[in-house]
């Protein structure tokens, strides 16, 4: 089972597995680049498994965001200023 949205620009793609009955988990996919996973999850419901990847997914595509805007702004950074 999936589940696609895209957030900041990027496309994410969700998977939910059921690996017992009432045990779920997930990974999720950004760009189909690379792939995140939380296995022995085992959260109660689909629902609670969408929702925990979901804001996992939000959460790094905003860190990674973060980190490519500071990396971004260091290297418009004049060596004169920077030394």
């Amino acid at each position: 089972m999936g589940e696609s949205f895209f957030y900041q620009h990027c496309h994410v793609v969700v998977t939910l597995a059921e690996v017992s009955f009432g045990k779920w988990e997930w990974s999720y996919a950004l760009d189909a680049h690379a792939s995140f996973a939380q296995p022995n999850a085992g959260l109660p419901t689909r629902e609670l498994a969408l929702a925990d990847a979901t804001r996992a997914a939000r959460a790094r595509i905003a860190r990674t965001s973060r980190l490519r805007t500071a990396a971004e702004a260091a290297s418009r950074t004049p060596l004169a200023q920077a030394a």
